[in-house]
């Protein structure tokens, strides 16, 4: 393992992370504080920094050939997302430092079909807060 990564869109989903990053290593649930979630211009899911909230998702590990295989999925070459790195507090209560991928256009937009059934789906299947699942339904169309 060569990067902890934090999924809070569809790449929480496990079978598709299987498929994109297959030496991609589960690690359990996480928090990302001081960021809300938000669907971008694009119609994809994104972070944004907002006191007081906190967007939940899942902890990876990824080898180099996975991180190389997200770069391209997201998009990090032309420009549609950006690599940063914030810390997430783990199921275990210890801050770790991550790769988060942001949008580059943060505006608010609107989910592209299908997207926002699969990001609740994997919410409701690693049981992520109640309350934050419904705030994940708000943004279904």
């Amino acid at each position: 393992m060569s990067v902890l990564y934090f999924a809070f869109g569809s790449n929480m989903v496990t079978a598709q992370m299987a498929e994109r990053c297959p030496g991609a290593e589960f690690l359990g649930t996480a928090v990302l504080p001081e960021h809300r979630f938000r669907i971008g211009r694009r119609g994809y899911g994104t972070v944004v920094p907002d006191t007081g909230a906190a967007v939940y998702g899942i902890l990876w590990g990824l080898r180099e050939e996975d991180e190389a295989a997200l770069d391209v999925y997201e998009g990090v070459r032309h420009g549609l997302y950006e690599k940063v790195s914030r810390f997430v507090r783990t199921d275990a209560g210890d801050d770790r430092l991550a790769l988060v991928y942001v949008a580059t256009d943060p505006e608010p937009g609107a989910a592209v079909p299908g997207y926002m059934e699969k990001v609740v789906a994997a919410a409701d299947s690693h049981a992520l807060p109640t309350a934050y699942r419904e705030e994940l339904r708000r943004w279904l169309p």
